[in-house]
């Protein structure tokens, strides 16, 4: 698989990551590729209350993974998936201070 299918495959993930996620209290989640080109996933949730809860749920990563899998993404990178959660206000306290 080369970069650029890696990336279109990784960007078509989004929105299903999202839809899947949204009971959970995701509003957001976008890609960027590590060091070693593997991917890693920010998702965003309004509070800092919805990421704890968000990142106590075991099932959220397998989740990413799964729908990573079926867009194609190589086994390889899926499972070398980081997965980072992050918050609305979290956010905003950063950039209003």
């Amino acid at each position: 698989m080369t970069d650029d299918e890696l990336r279109r495959a990784a960007d078509a993930a989004m929105l299903p990551i999202v839809t899947s996620l949204a009971p959970a209290g995701v509003t957001g989640a976008h890609w960027l590729p590590d060091r070693a080109g593997d991917p890693v996933v920010w998702i965003r949730v309004q509070t800092e209350a919805g990421r704890v809860a968000v990142e106590s749920y075991s099932w959220v990563l397998p989740q990413v993974q799964a729908i990573l899998s079926r867009l194609g993404l190589p086994p390889d990178k899926v499972m070398a998936l980081r997965l980072e959660v992050t918050s609305a206000e979290a956010e905003d306290h950063l950039f209003g201070d």
